[in-house]
């Protein structure tokens, strides 16, 4: 299939013969792996194994579930407050279970067609990139490392534009992302009552949560979702609680203390106005749950956010010099960059600082000067189609909205979500360095399956 066809899926499980071998195989595999593990994680386990079991029996007959249960391993992040699941890599062992439940359905059934879009092909291209800057770069293992963690970003988004095929699964996943932030709004906020040495929501996970700054990225990115929702909501209550759920978002933004967050957040609602169908109504909603915000937020707050000004000291002077080292590193090695990885190893040879040697292992805080360091023009290249493809999806599916009131409101309400999603992603980004980050690939996904949506996937398919 060719990367800009969107092929039919059936969306049952393998036949049983298959599903059982896999099973029988997971089964072995697991009770292999639990041998090689540390007594005290070989025994937490050990007690895991039934219930583990149980749910990927229940994911081979409906591998919808493996998705959501993916996303939730990657969102609320389990394994990030419970130690003994940290070293069982579950988002990895999940992703990659599913994904051979993928590749023997399609194998062994002709009829199966993979759904390819255009994405996937762009981001093969990028792993091509990533895999040949494992062997150029000067340290091989962290540039294997990023490439690992988006080979595991790519099969996550292979499977969700495959089995995320009908609108009610649609909105199973965007009502699982939304309860996930809830869950880390509360986490974050109770961590702010009880106190943290840095005065904010604190750490909410790892990862790509891995700090106050990066939580308000997630927030922003999930916000546009749940503002179009107010306007989608077709009842009084319903139109209650998305504006609750809004608020709760923008309120967490605030406790987070990020700049960058406030940034994003603002640039996410301008275009949340600018992307309103009725625009009085939309700047009162804005006007209410900012002017709330503004009424809780502690003094402190705004004396960061006017902070942002002093370009010329702190934070905020490092950051600027830790961008022109990107682009030193950039000019230096143009075409595919130092690789994956190793910008903060070889930042003290490129920043303009006092003390070089202590900004050994420093982030870019940035995305594009980071993309810029370590993946070059080629990688600059890679991410504007990638980009450009996921406009195109959203501006055909805006056109082809489809026949039904009920399906064109669905459809316009992705639309608008997704794309000013896209938005604050690109704003708060520039201050983080989120390139190997989920978000830009579960949004592209969403634009994939809302091109699929508009030109009519099949709305009665097995949920």
């Amino acid at each position: 299939m060719s990367g800009g066809e969107i092929g039919r899926t059936r969306t049952s499980g393998p036949a049983r013969p298959v599903w059982i071998f896999v099973a029988l195989l997971a089964i072995a595999a697991a009770a292999s792996a639990i041998l090689f593990l540390p007594a005290a994680v070989g025994f937490a386990a050990a007690i895991a194994l039934v219930p583990f079991l149980a749910i990927a029996l229940g994911v081979l007959r409906r591998p919808y579930l493996g998705v959501l249960l993916i996303y939730m391993l990657e969102y609320v992040r389990p394994q990030s407050f419970i130690g003994t699941l940290e070293p069982l890599r579950l988002p990895l062992l999940a992703n990659a279970g599913l994904f051979l439940v993928l590749l023997v359905r399609v194998i062994r059934d002709p009829k199966h067609s993979m759904v390819w879009p255009r994405q996937a092909t762009t981001l093969v291209v990028l792993l091509a990139l990533m895999a040949i800057s494992v062997l150029t770069s000067r340290n091989n293992h962290w540039a294997f490392q990023e490439f690992r963690v988006m080979l595991t970003i790519v099969m996550l988004f292979l499977l969700t534009v495959n089995y995320v095929d009908t609108p009610a699964r649609m909105r199973g996943l965007i009502v699982l992302l939304v309860v996930a932030h809830l869950f880390l709004c509360g986490k974050g906020a109770y961590q702010y009552i009880v106190g943290t040495p840095w005065g904010t929501t604190g750490v909410v996970g790892g990862s790509f949560l891995g700090d106050e700054n990066d939580f308000a990225l997630a927030l922003v990115v999930i916000f546009p979702f749940a503002y179009f929702a107010v306007a989608s909501a077709r009842t009084a209550g319903r139109k209650i609680l998305w504006t609750l759920v809004a608020l709760a978002f923008l309120l967490s933004i605030m406790l987070t203390m990020s700049r960058g967050g406030f940034v994003g957040i603002s640039v996410t609602l301008i275009a949340c106005w600018i992307r309103s169908r009725r625009k009085i109504l939309g700047a009162l909603a804005l006007a209410f749950l900012v002017g709330t915000v503004a009424l809780i937020a502690p003094a402190r707050y705004f004396d960061e956010i006017r902070s942002i000004q002093q370009t010329d000291e702190g934070t905020a002077h490092k950051r600027r010099e830790y961008w022109m080292a990107g682009v030193r590193m950039f000019a230096e090695n143009p075409l595919i960059g130092v690789g994956p990885g190793n910008s903060p190893l070889l930042m003290p040879q490129y920043v303009d600082l006092p003390h070089q040697g202590r900004h050994w292992g420093r982030a870019m805080h940035g995305t594009l000067p980071l993309l810029l360091a370590e993946m070059g023009t080629i990688g600059l290249l890679i991410y504007g189609a990638f980009f450009f493809q996921c406009a195109g999806d959203l501006r055909r599916s805006w056109r082809e909205r489809g026949r039904s009131p009920e399906r064109r409101r669905f459809t316009e309400y992705m639309a608008n979500a997704t794309g000013v999603s896209i938005v604050g992603y690109l704003a708060t980004s520039m201050f983080l360095s989120a390139l190997t980050y989920p978000h830009p690939y579960v949004l592209a996904s969403f634009c994939v399956l809302q091109r699929r949506l508009a030109r009519g996937i099949d709305e009665e398919a097995s949920a």
